[in-house]
């Protein structure tokens, strides 16, 4: 359960996952525009591929940062973004869902088409014919 009046903000871009605390606390503040040591703020951050999420927050006692790895899911990024915008705001249970993600979609190539093919080629040639 997440507390209540929990801020999360999800960064659009994709962004360099070697950044650790102070590389990402950096990137809030001079991209996002933001205080990253507000407590009850959450900052989200997916890498290119979007199979990897790293969270920064500041609590009471400190910097925490959560670094996740999909095994085959990927970070789901909002239906709509205000041209520009380097951030959006995200609920709880938005949040909540971004971290088991969403299943990875995997488009059709030339080769996929072609290995197809193939398969109902040797199909036709073992059938029996009557």
């Amino acid at each position: 359960m997440l507390p209540g009046g929990l801020r999360v903000m999800l960064a659009v871009e994709p962004v360099d996952f070697r950044r650790s605390i102070d590389g990402l606390s950096e990137y809030v503040m001079t991209t996002l525009r933001q205080d990253p040591r507000v407590e009850r703020a959450f900052f989200v951050f997916a890498n290119a591929k979007r199979d990897r999420a790293k969270v920064l927050w500041r609590d009471a006692t400190g910097w925490c940062l959560l670094y996740k790895r999909f095994d085959k899911n990927v970070v789901p990024l909002p239906a709509s973004v205000p041209a520009g915008a380097k951030s959006v705001v995200i609920d709880p249970r938005a949040f909540a869902k971004l971290l088991d993600g969403v299943a990875r979609v995997r488009r059709e190539t030339a080769k996929d088409v072609a290995r197809t093919a193939k398969e109902k080629v040797r199909t036709l040639i073992k059938a029996p014919t009557s």
